[in-house]
């Protein structure tokens, strides 16, 4: 157990960062899916658990993919 608890203190330098850059992407993320009126697909929910539960990861495909300025017209 004290090479694991070793091992963990001395990468926390570098996971510190990954972690506030993971949580600071969320939050960003979750506070303009909420100010947006309309989103691709038009489900805020899918949209926020993607954000949510793929990490780093998913706020990036919502801000390339879901980000909508208004609905697209069916015509």
């Amino acid at each position: 157990m004290g090479d694991e608890a070793n091992v963990i203190s001395d990468m926390l330098p570098f996971l510190i960062p990954l972690i506030i850059l993971e949580l600071a992407l969320m939050v960003i993320g979750l506070i303009d899916l909420f100010r947006r009126e309309y989103v691709t697909g038009g489900n805020k929910l899918v949209w926020a658990i993607l954000i949510i539960v793929i990490g780093v990861i998913g706020p990036a495909i919502y801000f390339i993919f879901g980000r909508q300025e208004k609905p697209i017209d069916s015509d």
